[in-house]
């Protein structure tokens, strides 16, 4: 198993955070890595996740959003064929420290025998936040 994990404290309520990472359509704004998502962040949903990997290649992945609270978490989980070969989660998660301020949190856990050989520049490079 490997995790990538980046945090950031964000001055703006949690109302607003959810917002910027519950609409899916506009992530692009954002998001360096994820271009488009294509679904509606509803547990169920089957999504498709436009990234750009950190080599540069244009990806499509296709998981199921699998928790949804509200002003708090959202998280989508995928695999590659079985997840015995290769299996990912991606976890956005609003920590409320005030009204005005929030620690954000985005991360991944990856699994499976595929996670061995994955790029050692995943852990540098493959998760970046920026101030929504």
């Amino acid at each position: 198993m490997k995790e990538i994990k980046a945090e950031i404290k964000i001055r703006s309520s949690a109302e607003k955070v959810w917002n910027v990472i519950s609409d899916f359509k506009n992530y692009s704004q954002w998001n360096p890595i994820i271009q488009r998502i294509t679904g509606e962040p509803k547990v169920g949903t089957k999504l498709e996740v436009h990234v750009i990997t950190v080599g540069g290649k244009n990806r499509v992945y296709h998981p199921e959003v699998i928790k949804v609270e509200p002003l708090h978490e959202i998280r989508w989980y995928g695999k590659f064929f079985s997840s015995v070969i290769f299996s990912g989660e991606r976890v956005l998660t609003i920590d409320e420290i005030s009204k005005n301020e929030v620690n954000f949190i985005n991360k991944e856990i990856f699994s499976g025998i595929g996670v061995k050989f994955a790029p050692k520049k995943w852990s540098k490079t493959s998760l970046r936040v920026l101030n929504p």
